[in-house]
């Protein structure tokens, strides 16, 4: 069997927790997965210290994750449908076409609210957990998804929005990801450094040539 294919099905749960006790099971050992990570990091985690954690034994978490990653997975499954539910709130109130200040507000409280949400566990994520293909693939699909909804909202105001759009999201998410998810920190406190991307941003966009 080719590696590729090997690691696609060494990754996927082995099977689906349908009744209520199931559920709870497979919800625990996400949970302990995902404090292991936090606390300790991506060499730290192993089945044996999951299934400890959860309070389960190895053999029940063996019935539905094959190994690590396949873990990992369903973190980082969760942390995408988080993000996914971000763009969809988003979409529903750009719909009224706000302005740029509206525009890059959202944006800026969007990527807060992601990125904030449990920052150890985000830079382990991101820093030190392999990646399937499947997931990378999401990711890109998220990050794509953010731009053309921004883009739309921007049509009205900038010419090139796709390429603005493009721009103002990426550097939004790599200031949020730097100053709320890297050991690093924050140089100042995150009001103030939302304020400061704000300012940036919008001040970006005001500087374009209109359509």
């Amino acid at each position: 069997m080719p590696a590729s294919v090997a690691s696609k099905v060494a990754r996927r749960p082995v099977r689906q927790a349908r009744q209520a006790r199931a559920q709870a099971t497979v919800e625990a050992i996400i949970q302990a997965a995902a404090q292991i990570l936090a606390e300790a990091g991506w060499g730290a985690l192993n089945t044996n210290l999951v299934a400890r954690r959860a309070g389960v034994s190895v053999g029940s978490v063996y019935e539905y994750f094959p190994n690590k990653n396949a873990i990992v997975d369903a973190i980082l499954d969760a942390h995408l449908r988080q993000g996914e539910a971000l763009i969809a709130q988003g979409a529903l109130r750009l719909v009224d076409r706000p302005d740029i200040s509206e525009i890059v507000s959202l944006l800026v409280g969007g990527f807060i609210s992601l990125h904030r949400d449990d920052p150890r566990l985000h830079r382990v994520l991101s820093s030190e957990t392999p990646l399937s293909p499947e997931q990378r693939s999401r990711v890109e699909r998220l990050r794509l998804a953010i731009i053309q909804m921004v883009a739309e909202a921007l049509a009205p105001h900038v010419e090139t929005p796709e390429l603005r759009a493009s721009l103002i999201v990426d550097v939004a998410e790599s200031l949020s990801h730097r100053w709320l998810v890297d050991e690093a920190g924050t140089p100042a406190s995150e009001a103030v450094m939302a304020a400061e991307l704000h300012h940036m941003l919008e001040a970006y966009l005001r500087a374009c040539p209109a359509p």
